[in-house]
């Protein structure tokens, strides 16, 4: 049994050992301006090399280390998290599994090695979707791995157009037909969760929290975003990106509304996490590959600590995860209060900590940029509207008039303290060392109008205003009467019911009625129940010739034995 317990600190070990290496490798490429590519051939055939392929550079060693990282911080939660869990061996190897596929993903320029981790990352998170047997897990887990299957198909059709080229290594392709890359835009949509695949995402909250912290800061559904930037130097026409640009602006202002409505916890984190991949696609969009690989560091650090604090939250109350009734954690646990404090103004882009380097460079960029007036519009109204979930959160948390929790404090033991202050230091600081040590110089400096500058500013002070003030009019109320806007804002505007519930229900009434018409009304008459009869009729004839020519010999017989035994006597 304590073998089995120490497969935690095992797996730490492992994750810690693979975060330093990839540190002081990306220190030693960084200082000597080199990449290291390996290439291994398996064989050979019809002019074209079937390789296996490995590219270590600055982009892929920081995101390896990002991801080690959050691992080995997740493994030590998980700890705490799963502790009295049965099977927790086996949701450890799945999670090892996880991460694997990832680093696979990371480290390939090739579509075959890259297409096993994608399918991997699919394969794995459905599992652990599915962790808690129950029939919402069942749907969620379901709906998560159909819409990534929909990804797999246009990276399986885009192998199969690489091929025509003579290789699968994406670094060396320069002929690149525009069906290839919107193949590939629509493959990493749904891994990301873009509209109008976005449904997957919240449910993908039935996984324990561990796997959502993981999934949602720095693997599954960032798979879809470091594709296009690793991608981007073979994208041959900007027309393309067009498409993406409306997407991505509609996924975050979408997302950032839904999350103001909702009031699960999870789901929450997993909207706000929808709007931040949509604004990272938005500057790949705009040209700025390198900008969103930024956020997509500096989000991995302060999002994954935002799911381990809501991870203790939940545990604090009972397994409910409603925010209406959580206690005043300011006052019952203030260092969980202080962390999911810290961790949720970096997202907001509060000003010094990770997410102002690399949200505000963003934000600045955009507003740099001569593009369209509504899409500046609407990237101010997401960054708004992540002000006013964050700090509509915080607000329940210090409400007053809602029970006070006091068993928060015997939760929050030393080694947990432990765990998520590295993640909290990382929040705070990852922003200034990468935009130090890997950003290049000539994206860092921007030149804006007067009214640009404070443009951030007013929005942000805006929304928040806004939200105190819809806050604490909203109480708990048992109102069952609501408008369809209403209920839309809570359902993610029926996203979840179009993309699977009514493109599925009109084709499963037109088989019912072609099951009752056909198969078991014509057809079955006509083939199986005729068949059956004229079959039947045939088998009964056969044995009654069968028996009738039986009884006809054997009574001969026995007439012929009874005269020969008569004349013998």
């Amino acid at each position: 049994m304590k073998m089995k317990e120490s497969i935690y600190h095992i797996y730490m070990s492992v994750m810690f050992l693979m975060m330093l290496w990839s540190l002081i490798m990306f220190f030693y490429l960084m200082n000597n301006e080199k990449s290291i590519f390996l290439e291994w051939e398996l064989f050979f055939f019809n002019g074209s090399s079937i390789i296996f392929l490995l590219l270590f550079d600055w982009m892929s060693l920081m995101f390896m280390f990002t991801v080690s990282l959050i691992s080995m911080v997740i493994c030590g939660y998980s700890k705490y998290y799963m502790m009295g869990d049965k099977h927790y061996l086996r949701f450890m190897m799945i999670l090892l599994l996880f991460v694997s596929s990832m680093i696979l993903l990371v480290l390939s320029p090739n579509l075959i090695s890259l297409l096993l981790g994608w399918d991997g990352l699919g394969l794995s998170s459905y599992i652990l979707v599915v962790y808690y047997q129950n029939e919402y897990a069942c749907n969620s887990g379901m709906l998560t791995i159909l819409s990534n299957r929909i990804g797999d198909s246009m990276i399986l059709i885009c192998i199969c157009l690489m091929y025509s080229n003579g290789s699968w290594n994406f670094l060396l392709e320069t002929v690149s037909s525009k069906l290839l890359m919107i193949l590939l835009i629509l493959g990493a949509m749904t891994k990301s969760a873009q509209v109008p695949f976005s449904a997957w995402l919240p449910a993908a909250m039935a996984a324990p929290t561990p796997v959502s912290a993981l999934v949602h800061s720095s693997t599954l559904v960032t798979a879809g975003v470091y594709l296009l930037i690793r991608f981007y130097p073979c994208w041959g026409e900007s027309s393309i990106f067009n498409f993406l640009l409306i997407s991505s602006s509609i996924t975050m202002v979408m997302s950032g509304w839904m999350a103001n409505f909702e009031m699960d916890m999870k789901k929450i984190i997993a909207l706000s996490t929808l709007s931040q991949l949509g604004l990272m696609m938005m500057i790949i969009s705009l040209g700025q590959p390198e900008l969103a690989f930024f956020h997509l560091i500096t989000h991995a650090m302060f999002k994954s600590t935002i799911f381990m604090c809501a991870g203790v939250m939940i545990h604090n109350m009972n397994g409910s995860q409603d925010l209406r009734l959580s206690g005043n954690f300011f006052i019952s646990g203030p260092f969980l209060g202080l962390y999911f404090a810290i961790s949720n103004l970096s997202l907001c882009g509060f000003p010094f900590l990770a997410g102002f380097f690399s949200k505000d460079l963003l934000l600045e960029s955009i507003l740099s940029q001569n593009m369209n007036l509504l899409f500046i519009m609407m990237s101010m109204i997401g960054t708004g509207l992540t002000v006013s979930y964050s700090f509509r959160v915080m607000y329940f948390m210090s409400n007053k008039i809602i029970m006070s929790s006091n068993t928060i404090l015997n939760e929050m033991s030393f080694f947990l303290m432990k765990i998520i202050i590295i993640m909290i230091f990382m929040s705070m600081m990852s922003g200034f060392f990468f935009s130090w040590l890997a950003l290049p110089s000539f994206i860092s400096f921007i030149n804006l109008t007067n009214f640009s500058k404070y443009c951030i500013m007013m929005i942000m002070v805006i929304f928040f205003f806004m939200m105190l003030m819809w806050s604490s009019n909203e109480k708990l109320s048992y109102n069952f009467k609501m408008i369809k806007f209403f209920k839309g804002s809570h359902l993610m505007m029926f996203l979840p019911m179009i993309s699977s519930q009514y493109f599925s229900l009109t084709p499963l009434k037109e088989s019912y009625k072609l099951s009752k018409s056909m198969d078991s009304g014509w057809l079955e008459y006509f083939l199986g129940m005729m068949m059956y009869k004229n079959f039947n009729h045939m088998n009964y004839i056969i044995i009654f010739s069968q028996v009738s020519k039986f009884l006809k010999i054997f009574l001969t017989s026995l007439f012929l034995s009874v005269i020969l035994m008569m004349n013998f006597m």
